[in-house]
Parts: C-alpha cells; structure tokens; sequence
C-alpha cells in the first residue's frame, strides 16, 4: 500500500490519502475521519514534541490484529502518516499543510474539512496534555482560541463564490502558520527561527 502526503506538489494525491485513511480507521473501527486523524496527529506532535510511532499506533488503533490482512494495511497507513507529519511539522522551509480535500472540491467542503482539522488538533493538545490555554508560551493562546473557533468553520452560511475562496484560503494560511508557530513556542530548540513563521 502506497501512502503519499499531500504537500504543495503532491495536492493531486489528497483525496487518495483522505480515502486511505478513511478505510484504515473504519479498520480501527473509530468514528474519526481522515481529516480530523491529521489534525489530532499534528496535535500531539505539537504537545508532546518527541512522540513513538508505537504510541500513535496504541492511540489511534488499539485493538487492531496485524495478523489480519486488512488491519495490518491499516496500521501500516498509521504508520506512513506519522513518519510523513513528523517530518513535515519540523520541516526547516515550512513545507507543512493540513491534510484537506483538494480544490476541486466545493468550498463549503473544504472549509467544513478545515473546521473538522481544527477540531482534530484540539484533540490531539488535550490529549498531549494541554488543556489550559493561559499557561501557553508567545502568541499560543490567542491561536488556540482563534482555531476553537475555526473548528466550528462548519456551521458558516457560505455562497460557493470567490469570496468564501478567498476567506478560505486566508483560513488555511492561518492555521498553517499558526500551528507551526504553536510547535515553535512549545519546542524552541526543534523548530524553525520564529522569525521564519509569520501570521498574515
């Protein structure tokens, strides 16, 4: 099974990782999708900084048999999208990007798509063990709080025209930017220079 991340080149491939993911955790018998599965990963890479592949694994598919054919392939995409968020979240030239449908997809799917990440990246702090946003270093709060409520991006009334593209795409650059600032103010020693990550 081959798993490829979807960066700048390689968008063509995202609905192709999204529908890999998505059969991997109907394995795993779990109701969170793809989406979400990206945004909870990037999440504790965020809170914790060193993470196991052993312990992605034991947090989103516990249970799973890798005697059994089908669960065995499901681990193994497990597997390739820690490998491939792990590199990217450290990436030295920024090259990280949340894993959503592609563009030819409407605009009111993709901007849902980001608030079900969002929601997945909540998810996965918590679970890394933050909780309390006061106590975060830099600019972190305010970013949480800024993607709390880009997680609810789903309930917006859109008109599928240029504009909600372009709200869209200032959203997706917020929350690129802004969790790698996140990763950067939790792990100064790992990250890029902060002055190589902006807000816009």
């Amino acid at each position: 099974m081959r798993l490829i991340y979807p960066g700048k080149v390689e968008m063509k491939q995202a609905n192709e990782v999204i529908d890999t993911l998505n059969t991997a955790l109907e394995q795993a018998q779990t109701e969170m999708r793809a989406v979400e599965c990206h945004g909870t990963l990037t999440g504790l890479f965020c809170a914790k900084g060193e993470l196991k592949p052993e312990e992605w694994v034991a947090f989103i598919g516990k249970g799973l048999d890798a005697n059994n054919l089908l669960q065995r392939e499901a681990l193994a995409a497990f597997k390739m999208l820690f490998e491939v968020t792990r590199e990217q979240i450290n990436d030295s030239v920024l090259d990280f990007h949340p894993l959503l449908p592609e563009d030819g997809a409407d605009v009111e799917e993709r901007i849902e798509a980001l608030g079900q990440w969002c929601q997945g990246f909540l998810l996965g702090l918590s679970a890394g063990g933050i909780n309390d946003l006061d106590k975060l270093p830099g600019d972190g709060g305010e970013i949480l709080r800024d993607l709390v409520e880009i997680a609810r991006a789903g309930s917006y009334e859109l008109d599928n025209d240029e504009e909600d593209e372009h709200s869209f795409s200032e959203l997706l650059e917020y929350v690129r930017t802004g969790v790698l600032l996140l990763n950067e103010e939790l792990h100064p020693t790992k990250a890029p220079p902060r002055d190589a990550v902006t807000l816009h």
